[in-house]
């Protein structure tokens, strides 16, 4: 999934709303400064022009691109960009006050003083918070890997147009070049940045390693390209076509700018910035009440699990997220300590078609030799209080509450070229075939069509859907594994 620009003003709503608070402090801190102990009628008049002041700065935001490229501006640039976006905003002020036949109120000082103390204050904050946000994006885990394909001659020039902009929300992670008999060049960017030869390496090296994005920028067979391209996105890989190649049948194609490189870009679904920040704002309040849930779970069951298995309270494994990142996953143990080993000589028990491991009454769950369905590990499992530690990863940022299940790092080393599309979307708590019946399901590839089937028409409303059919899952316990 590709995550969609928003109009400048929208994009850059936490700057807006810094402005907007700094505007207001300079204008009660000259107000105070000018007029301590001003009649009643006065003070009710500034604090309608506190409103009036919003309103003006919202509607010169709207009309004007004073965030255009405000990540990238230096110290002076900003200066002069607040500067002037401060004189505007003060000027329309002082335009509303004269047509409302209010100029022989309002102070000359008040308005000296909150222009110039605005301008100071909004361009020490700006700078304050762009150095925060510079950070973060700039944060290789915030970053997402790009693949480039091209020549050999044209690399140096892609490359140097698409690391234009100093602060990127993408770091150039790979680079393929399709022409077979090409020999290579050592170092070609940079030491660190492997260059893969053929088409057939090419797709090797995506099944087993983290792609995100992929930029095309090669005039070679349109064919061959254009397979290309569907196979990245039926893996759910993000593509950009540089303008020189334009395949057929791209989904939600639109036109964009990677660094300063010009490009239509494709995704096999797109979200704007507005959904995602929806999306994680409600992934860290859910994993707040969540880890509060746990906390009282654990006061039972923890000394449960000791007693009846030795061992830590807590299962740690390691598992395969968003394009194939890899993050450790928690819960409540509700195996045996050997269980990983002892699922070896389970194998041949396994009731799940492909590449995932399923079997009722498993002999490594706590408890289970007091028979089927016995024991706290059975329990904990049917009533899904083993997966409350996972909102810690959600809290994280590793993992959302719904999504895709991440697989093990032994079953994503498995994964056929299409399986892939299930790690385009961070993983979830719980998703699309978890709330479908997930007991009777006994194929893995039903669980990737499901999985890509909630990629595909992902929205707002499509999570609260399956969240509500998660929380009655829980309760009549339907599905649970």
């Amino acid at each position: 999934m590709y995550r969609k620009k928003n109009s400048e003003w929208l994009k850059h709503l936490d700057f807006e709303i810094l402005d907007i608070i700094c505007l207001e402090i300079a204008f009660m801190v000259a107000y105070f400064f000018r007029h301590v102990g001003l009649n009643f009628y006065m003070a009710k008049l500034y604090m309608r022009l506190c409103i009036v002041l919003v309103v003006i700065d919202i509607a010169v935001l709207f009309f004007t691109n004073n965030y255009k490229g405000i990540i990238q501006r230096n110290h002076w640039q900003e200066l002069i960009a607040v500067a002037q976006h401060i004189t505007v905003v003060e000027f329309l002020l002082l335009l509303f006050e004269y047509l409302a036949q209010e100029t022989a109120i309002l102070s000359r000082t008040v308005f000296l003083v909150s222009w110039w103390l605005a301008i100071a204050l909004c361009f020490i904050c700006r700078c304050t918070w762009k150095n925060f946000v510079r950070k973060r994006v700039m944060s290789e885990k915030n970053q997402a890997s790009m693949l480039l394909i091209t020549t050999e001659n044209r690399l140096g020039e892609l490359a140097a147009k698409l690391r234009q902009k100093n602060y990127r929300e993408f770091r150039i992670g790979s680079v393929s070049i399709l022409d077979d008999n090409a020999y290579g060049k050592d170092n070609i960017i940079e030491a660190n940045i492997p260059i893969i030869y053929g088409k057939d390496t090419l797709l090797e090296y995506i099944r087993q390693n983290v792609v995100d994005e992929v930029f095309i920028d090669v005039y070679q067979d349109k064919k061959q390209l254009t397979e290309l391209t569907d196979i990245f996105l039926q893996m759910g890989i993000v593509v950009h076509v540089g303008m020189g190649f334009l395949p057929e049948n791209l989904p939600n194609a639109f036109m964009d700018r990677i660094g300063e490189a010009d490009a239509i870009t494709a995704s096999i679904n797109t979200a704007t910035g507005w959904q995602l920040s929806v999306k994680r704002i409600t992934d860290i309040v859910g994993a707040v009440v969540g880890l509060a849930i746990m906390g009282v779970a654990f006061i039972f069951v923890a000394p449960i699990i000791k007693r009846q298995s030795p061992g830590p309270v807590f299962f740690k494994q390691k598992r395969v997220g968003k394009n194939g990142r890899t993050f450790y996953i928690y819960k409540f143990r509700s195996m045996y300590m050997d269980a990983e080993e002892r699922k070896k000589e389970l194998m041949a028990q396994n009731e799940m078609q492909g590449l995932m491991f399923k079997m009722d009454n498993d002999p490594r769950i706590i408890g289970s030799e007091k028979g089927p369905g016995k024991g706290i590990g059975n329990f904990i499992r049917k009533t899904s209080i083993d997966e409350l530690p996972q909102f810690w990863n959600i809290l994280k940022g590793d993992m959302s509450l719904i999504g895709t299940r991440p697989p093990t790092v032994n079953e994503y080393e498995q994964y056929d070229l299409h399986h892939k599309i299930r790690l385009s979307m961070k993983p979830g708590l719980t998703g699309m075939w978890q709330v479908s019946g997930r007991s009777d399901i006994t194929d893995f590839e039903e669980v990737v069509r499901l999985d890509k089937e909630y990629i595909e028409n992902w929205n707002i409303g499509l999570d609260i859907k399956i969240l509500f059919k998660t929380v009655m899952v829980v309760i009549t316990k339907d599905g649970s594994m």
